[in-house]
């Protein structure tokens, strides 16, 4: 038999009394009378969710639309059955188990009525000895219990007793829909009379020799074979361990660095193989002169020798329903849709389950760094880690399993113990807490070849903080639109040696919003619709935006107007921290978002569609990159001064000219500066400034607005003159052609519901007669051509729609 899986359509009904607490269940599938007294089961998708497999029953709505989900709260309150039969065939080994890999949260195991085990803790695999069944057919029935009571957003982590992602229980970025089911693989394994379940392997690079120990987790004989990226096999066995020595290895890179060489490795025996990849490479967290300076904790990634500057995201899970079908799709698109934008490091926060497979195995492929969080979070009342004999236990219990799923991912290369974890002071927690070293302790046991920070950010100070600008090590914040002043100027302040999260919010786009809200509760977006409000009620913003452009009186002009503010100010700040030479990193919260949001500091919408800033990180993440820091955007008295600065990769031979230009887009002044330059500009009302930096190897542009209005500055990008865009699109590349006498203002790209859209350039603006030349590629979530989608340009001052069919 080998190893034969049960994942499939299992049958599933909610318990109506507390008889399957007896050991004893009967086995016929129709009973008249007991714990399964049903005459009518659900399909259930193993694995899965149970929401999903409910709402494919009619059993409930979308809990994305509307206020749906405050209707499936139910779900998580009760008791769930699930039933399925299985074949056992004759064994040709010792043993024969039945496996599960992930049962969320705790669940009694019954085969044939008979209890054979207990599971407990989400992360948790459980095997149960079958050899004593004879071959044939058998029922087995999951009793799954309600999920564990843990706080949401507004809680106390100091009463935390599981490792059970927090998320879930309400956040910011998504709704309470507490997780539950049968979420991982379930199988028949035969095995030795001594199995081997894991396996796992590390390197030490010396000069051009890498050694490679592979372990496993039973004292057992095995044999082991590896094959290097370029076919070679090396073979040789141990009990419980064996060494392989490869002479010039070849390397797992960062992407930007080098390529993704991934090694394959084998360990078995007579009855069971063990297959995974393992990259050979280096990481450490060293010290820049800053950090050694001020007595900080060493912040700077250097990986097979070479200093990388973090740049990328924090990201959450993909959906509330962890097993969703079609969740391995979204998560690789999601990685690549990262990648496509230049980052080179994830920040997997605590408040989630750990990276998927399907994610980790995207980034080893992509060249994305991971940063993984162990699943611990703050909380509105208290951030204080837990330290009750309950949550130490599920601690000791489940953390061994989750380093087991890392370990051998050489993307992963970073640890810490959880997110924003302090003391009762709100003073960033460390080693000295005791929860957080034995966190520290137990990595260092299971996986020593990996950095390892206390939280994140690791202090002194919590927030970015204009007041200790000079003290700053690792910060978080801020994350809200506060306007033309409070929103630019701690960033233009900041000395953080990590910025490890800030963020701005904003509005999907147009058609996302109304994939999950009513027509009839689509405006107003403010604290008076009671839908806006449930998708999003700490990130509205309508009223900055008024203070900003004056009164919004309609949805379409509201959204550009989020997504415009976003997108100015996450450039700013990711080139604000990439431009100082002190600052190790710059991680933006957040990609991706698991649930709907009216209002949100994602990039990608909940259908993976990419808001304005998405484009805006795609230019500020390159190696290369120009960048203007000033105070703020408007300058009452018609002067601003701004300082010309490039990132650390940026060469010296490079040219950088300014230009300024009125609103209908006729010159006003020109500079052709250098990197440290101060410009002065002369504004009058609302200006359009373009900063071009040109390389030997690309030339980039980024467009700014200044004001010297102080009183609903930008409000004249309300009342621009209109113009027409014209698309052309011949093979993969889309001409936007602004064809009118005025500037055609932050245009952008748009494609079909269901398209994942793979532009080079997705925002714009567009002198008189200016055109850009966009490669464009349009898939489904699975990476397959989308047949004739329809591409649709958006504008501030679009004179007429304008759309063409790839």
């Amino acid at each position: 038999m080998g190893k034969h899986s049960l994942n499939g359509t299992w049958e599933l009904v909610p318990s109506i009394s507390e008889d399957w607490r007896f050991r004893m269940l009967h086995i016929e599938e129709v009973q008249q009378v007991g714990a399964f007294a049903r005459t009518r089961w659900s399909p259930a998708q193993v694995p899965g969710s149970i929401h999903e497999d409910l709402l494919r029953a009619g059993q409930i709505e979308d809990p994305s639309f509307g206020l749906n989900s405050l209707n499936c709260e139910w779900v998580s309150e009760r008791q769930w059955v699930y039933r399925t039969r299985f074949t056992l065939q004759e064994r040709k080994a010792p043993k024969v188990w039945l496996c599960f890999e992930g049962i969320d949260d705790s669940s009694d195991v019954f085969v044939d009525g008979v209890q054979i085990g207990s599971t407990v803790g989400a992360h948790t695999p459980h095997r149960f000895d079958l050899s004593h069944l004879e071959p044939g057919n058998h029922l087995l029935v999951v009793v799954l219990k309600e999920p564990p009571k843990e706080h949401g957003q507004l809680g106390r982590t100091s009463e935390t007793q599981t490792l059970k992602g927090r998320f879930g229980y309400w956040w910011d970025f998504g709704t309470r829909l507490i997780h539950a089911g049968i979420w991982k693989d379930v199988f028949l394994e035969e095995t030795a009379e001594t199995p081997i379940w894991d396996a796992w392997a590390t390197s030490k690079l010396d000069g051009e020799k890498a050694t490679v120990t592979i372990q496993w987790d039973a004292g057992v004989a095995a044999r082991v074979r590896v094959t290097t990226p370029s076919g070679q096999v090396l073979k040789t066995e141990g009990t419980g361990s064996a060494t392989i020595e490869v002479l010039h290895p070849e390397l797992w890179w960062p992407h930007e660095f080098g390529d993704q060489k991934l090694y394959t490795v084998l360990v078995e025996d007579d009855h069971q193989t063990l297959e995974f990849r393992h990259g050979i490479r280096s990481v450490t967290l060293e010290h820049n002169e800053a950090s050694r300076n001020r007595g900080a904790l060493p912040y700077t990634l250097v990986v097979n020798g070479q200093a990388i500057e973090m740049r990328g995201f924090n990201v959450v899970s993909a959906d509330h329903l962890l097993a969703r079908q079609g969740i391995a799709d979204t998560e690789r698109t999601l990685m690549e849709l990262a990648r496509h934008t230049g980052a080179n490091m994830l920040r997997f926060n605590g408040v989630c389950p750990i990276a998927s497979k399907a994610t980790l195995e995207a980034c080893d492929r992509l060249g994305l760094m991971v940063w993984q969080e162990m699943p611990l979070s703050s909380s509105g009342t208290d951030n204080v880690p837990p330290t009750s004999e309950v949550f130490l236990q599920n601690l000791d219990r489940d953390l061994p399993h989750l380093v087991s799923k890392l370990r051998n991912h050489p993307s992963v290369v970073l640890y810490d113990a959880g997110n924003e974890l302090t003391d009762e002071h709100r003073n960033p927690a460390g080693l000295d807490h005791p929860t957080i070293h034995r966190i520290h302790q137990m990595l260092q046991d299971l996986d020593p070849t990996r950095p390892f920070l206390p939280t994140s950010p690791s202090g002194p100070s919590y927030d970015l903080s204009e007041q200790s600008a000079a003290d700053q090590h690792d910060v978080h914040g801020p994350w809200h639109y506060r306007g033309c002043v409070d929103t630019y100027l701690p960033f233009y302040r900041s000395r953080a040696l990590l910025h490890s999260e800030f963020g701005c919010q904003a509005a999907p786009r147009m058609e996302t919003l109304k994939s999950f809200l009513p027509e009839s509760h689509l405006w107003p977006m403010n604290d008076s619709n009671e839908m806006v409000v449930h998708h999003g009620s700490w990130w509205l913003m309508g009223h900055r935006i008024e203070e900003v452009f004056g009164p919004v009186t309609d949805l379409d002009t509201y959204v550009k107007l989020t997504q415009f503010v976003q997108h100015d100010v996450l450039r700013y700040a990711v080139l604000s921290n990439r431009v100082r030479p002190e600052c190790s990193g710059a991680l933006v919260w957040q990609l991706n978002e698991p649930w709907p949001n009216a209002h949100c500091t994602n990039v990608l919408d909940h259908n993976l569609k990419q808001k304005a800033a998405f484009y805006a990180l795609k230019d500020a993440f390159q190696p290369e990159a120009a960048f203007l820091r000033y105070q703020s955007p408007v300058a009452p008295e018609g002067v601003l001064k701004a300082d010309v600065l490039t990132t650390r990769q940026t060469p010296a031979n490079h040219d950088i000219r300014l230009e300024t230009f009125d609103l209908a887009g006729h010159p006003l002044q020109t500079f052709d500066l250098k990197a440290g330059d101060q410009v002065e500009l002369s504004v009058a009302s609302v200006i359009h400034v373009r900063l071009s930096l040109r390389t030997a190897s690309r030339t980039s542009t980024g467009e700014y607005y200044f004001s010297s209005q102080t009183h609903q500055p930008f409000k004249s990008l309300l009342d621009l003159e209109a113009t027409p865009v014209a698309l052309h699109l011949q093979g993969e590349v889309l001409r936007v052609r602004n064809t009118g006498t005025v500037t055609a203002h932050f245009v952008t790209l748009e494609a079909d519901a269901g398209c994942i859209e793979w532009f080079s350039e997705g925002v714009m603006t567009l002198l008189p007669g200016e055109t850009r030349a966009v490669q464009v590629k349009l898939t489904t979530p699975s990476g397959d051509p989308v047949e004739r989608p329809q591409i649709t340009v958006k504008a501030f001052n679009l004179a007429t729609p304008e759309e063409v069919h790839a």
